[in-house]
């Protein structure tokens, strides 16, 4: 049985989407073993937007090539679709349920309409319940909020195990690709405010514009370290006592490691989740990249590292939006019951908080 992914991932499109996509073919690979089902994996990108190819291909999956987003790929001969692209919606969608697969769709923006058997949105928002009334038929399976967050199994392994975490030690990740290099900003913050005594971890991707430049960065730094393409964000997470990064899907994996974290949004898009995260104090949102300086970073270092700070010594509880029976291999469970014809009744599944 065939699963292809339709997604891209380059400089410019966030790897976060291909990450989350081999995620779920996992779990659906592990799923679907349990009951005997094989699952070919392909993987179809654009042409150009290859920087996750090296990933897809370590698990195994074939890997083939289309001239333009909205290229037709009937030729792969699927039985299952996984589409997490933005650039695409219910006009790619509808030739593939019409050829008989079952098509799943991971979606954050709500701003277009899908055609699908499963929507999958791990965001948590205001209007949650409503966020897709109106661009899905009501047959589909809405999976909406945190608990259907498609995040790696160590994130759900360092939940259950997190060792005491590391004071003054901070996280920095705006993702694999960091178009905005904010990673040098928040290098720069630390320079700022070195009476504190600061150490960090790094992380970036292989594809970042300025990977060497900031290499040469954290020379000038005591105590940081780089880590390129790291394979143990989770344990970075646990480690760290306040995180400096972006928002998207590092959202929920710092939740379930309880990190709180100064958040600095990349895209518009990212904005709403962050600011409905801020408001429930799980994080504090500093601001959209172009806004943010490191002067201001620094300032808020500052206050969270302060002598006597009641926000880096309290308690929190983060991860408690992020539950643990959710997940991957919960989302890959409803698939599956799907395609062998066991669930007679789709409708909404959101996740309330």
């Amino acid at each position: 049985m065939r699963l292809a992914i339709r997604t891209d991932a380059s400089r410019e499109i966030g790897a976060g989407h291909a990450v989350r996509c081999i995620t779920l073919a996992k779990a659906l690979q592990h799923a679907g073993s349990a009951d005997n089902i094989t699952l070919d994996i392909v993987i179809v990108s654009t042409v150009g937007a290859s920087m996750m190819n090296q990933a897809f291909a370590d698990e195994g999956f074939k890997l083939t090539e289309v001239s333009h987003i909205q290229s037709d790929v009937s030729h792969v001969g699927a039985d299952i679709w996984i589409i997490d692209h933005y650039q695409l919606d219910t006009t790619f969608e509808t030739s593939l349920v019409n050829s008989g697969a079952i098509v799943v769709v991971i979606d954050d923006l709500a701003d277009r309409q899908h055609n699908c058997h499963v929507l999958i949105d791990g965001n948590l928002t205001r209007n949650i319940s409503q966020r897709y009334s109106k661009l899905v038929s009501q047959e589909c399976i809405q999976l909406i909020g945190p608990r259907y967050a498609l995040l790696r199994d160590e994130f759900y392994r360092a939940r259950r195990q997190c060792n005491p975490r590391q004071p003054n030690h901070v996280l920095i990740c705006f993702g694999g690709s960091d178009p905005t290099n904010m990673t040098s900003v928040a290098l720069e913050a630390l320079t700022k405010v070195k009476e504190l005594n600061l150490t960090a971890d790094v992380v970036i991707g292989t594809g970042h514009r300025n990977k060497q430049a900031i290499i040469e960065q954290t020379k000038l730094l005591h105590g940081v370290t780089v880590h390129v393409d790291s394979k143990n964000m989770a344990e970075l997470m646990c480690k760290a006592s306040l995180m400096i990064g972006a928002s998207g899907s590092m959202h929920w994996e710092r939740c379930i490691c309880d990190l709180y974290g100064l958040i600095i949004t990349i895209a518009d898009n990212q904005r709403e989740a962050t600011e409905c995260l801020a408001s429930i104090n799980a994080c504090e949102y500093l601001g959209n990249a172009p806004e943010v300086s490191s002067e201001v970073i620094a300032d808020r270092l500052s206050h969270f590292f302060a002598e006597g700070s009641v926000q880096a010594n309290k308690p929190t509880s983060l991860n408690e939006i992020v539950p643990l029976n959710g997940g991957a291999s919960h989302v890959s469970e409803k698939i599956m019951a799907i395609l062998k014809g066991k669930k007679s009744k789709r409708g909404t599944v959101i996740e309330n908080h």
